[in-house]
């Protein structure tokens, strides 16, 4: 699958990354997973919103093996 990453993830982890998931999983568990290679993005990880097709996904729910999938991060403004 395909995840996308913007702002600070991007910056941790790079743009785009290309991810063998073996079958589908859930948000949740990519998170753990992207946390665990990348621990210096885990708190931004956390704290980010998952889209996939264009609208936005809680952790419970599951990815296809052919999705992609954007993680973005928290924004605060000043």
């Amino acid at each position: 699958m395909k995840v996308l990453f913007y702002g600070r993830l991007a910056d941790a982890i790079g743009h785009e990354i290309e991810i063998e998931a073996g079958g589908a999983c859930s948000v949740a568990e990519l998170r753990r997973r992207m946390a665990a290679i990348h621990p210096d993005a885990a708190d931004a990880l956390v704290r980010s919103r998952a889209v996939i097709a264009n609208a936005l996904v809680g952790d419970e729910h599951v990815i296809a093996p052919a999705d992609q999938v954007e993680f973005l991060p928290p924004v605060s403004g000043g």
